[in-house]
């Protein structure tokens, strides 16, 4: 848990759901909001060890789950019966035995990775027979002395109906349960949960600690660790998606990729369409959200070699040489900065579920009239 101690249990974020602990004042009901992959789901379930752990560790009044008894260790594995997951599922799958089946694997990938962020090539919300099932599972008897925590991941993409139900859950917070809400952003969110939720911000991850985490974690250079963790904004999840794209440079999407963004600087609109349609399959998100991953990473090299001519700060090496010719569009920083933004706002939309052709065709357009201003 040497992580845990470096990356959470020292936040401000950690101070306040320790202080709870100490007070013995638990809310029924906490937001954690902020950047997928920062740790907002180790909060939830570090939280979660704290509340059952059967020999609490506290260190400069600050108190922590010891992470070796028996509560713990299924807690942190993910497989302690009081703790129950909640995440967004696609909807043809919304039948119970598909969406546990589905959930399953997500839990999996945390139970490997917990920083992964959880993507998916299809949909998904959170349908309300899933809202359902978890208030019939805690009207169920449970063990004295057990805290039960119920943790709904992306709150965002929870339906309506869904959360009206979630709403009448936490207007009645069954005895000894802590409801657990993850999601970006607090108005993302009916006003009326999170007027009763305990809104706690978690806190985007020091560069430091990011490069120290790929390192001990990772069979990675000093220096891909400390690029990536600049690179990253702040997000272990995130350093590991653009870590993922170092292991895959012969795969040849990249290469497609990168011909469409090369695209946006010397093609018409009408070609820049063309390619994405023909070359992209506008049904997979998972493979528009590595794209848009990539083009992040090629503006960034673009703009940093366009200011200090240095080919060892380029990180897409396979690229380097059409890089060096980009740079010369990225002499101001004014569209490094215009790009990225509308770039940022578009993974976000996709992440909300938007129309895939849709988002990235409006995207392609405003980054080639970004371009062409210059």
């Amino acid at each position: 848990m040497n992580h845990l101690d470096k990356c959470i249990y020292t936040s401000k974020a950690w101070n306040i759901l320790s202080g709870a602990f100490k007070q013995k004042k638990t809310s029924s009901t906490y937001l954690l909001y902020g950047k997928e992959g920062s740790g907002r789901w180790l909060h939830a379930v570090a939280f979660t060890a704290l509340l059952n752990c059967e020999s609490v560790i506290e260190e400069n009044s600050v108190f922590k789950p010891c992470g070796s008894c028996s509560n713990c260790v299924h807690i942190f594995n993910l497989n302690f019966d009081v703790l129950k997951i909640v995440l967004p599922i696609p909807p043809h799958e919304n039948k119970l035995d598909k969406a546990i089946d589905f959930t399953l694997e997500a839990i999996q990938l945390k139970k490997k990775e917990p920083y992964t962020l959880l993507t998916s090539a299809k949909t998904t919300n959170i349908p309300i027979s899933l809202a359902r099932e978890i208030k019939k599972k805690l009207a169920l008897r449970h063990d004295k002395g057990q805290i039960r925590v119920v943790l709904f991941y992306k709150m965002e993409q929870m339906r309506k109906d869904s959360a009206d139900a979630l709403l009448k859950m936490i207007e009645e917070p069954p005895a000894d349960t802590v409801i657990i809400l993850i999601a970006d952003k607090p108005d993302s969110l009916l006003p009326t949960i999170q007027s009763r939720s305990q809104k706690i911000k978690i806190p985007m991850v020091s560069s430091e600690h990011i490069k120290e985490y790929l390192i001990d974690n990772f069979d990675i250079t000093d220096y891909q660790a400390s690029l990536l963790s600049k690179i990253s904004d702040g997000s272990i999840g995130q350093a590991l998606v653009y870590l993922e794209s170092i292991g895959k440079e012969e795969n040849n999407r990249r290469s497609v990729y990168f011909l469409i963004f090369k695209s946006l600087f010397n093609e018409s609109g009408a070609d820049i369409l063309a390619y994405m349609n023909d070359l992209l399959n506008l049904r997979d998100r998972s493979e528009t959200l590595a794209m848009l991953r990539l083009w992040q990473m090629l503006i960034r090299d673009s703009a940093n070699f366009a200011v200090m001519q240095d080919e060892n700060e380029i990180f897409n090496i396979d690229f380097d040489s059409e890089i060096k010719e980009l740079a010369s569009f990225f002499k101001s920083s004014e569209l490094s900065l215009q790009m990225a933004e509308a770039i940022k706002i578009t993974l976000a939309d996709l992440e909300r579920n938007v129309h895939i052709q849709g988002a990235l065709m409006a995207l392609g357009l405003k980054l080639k009239a970004h371009i062409h201003a210059m």
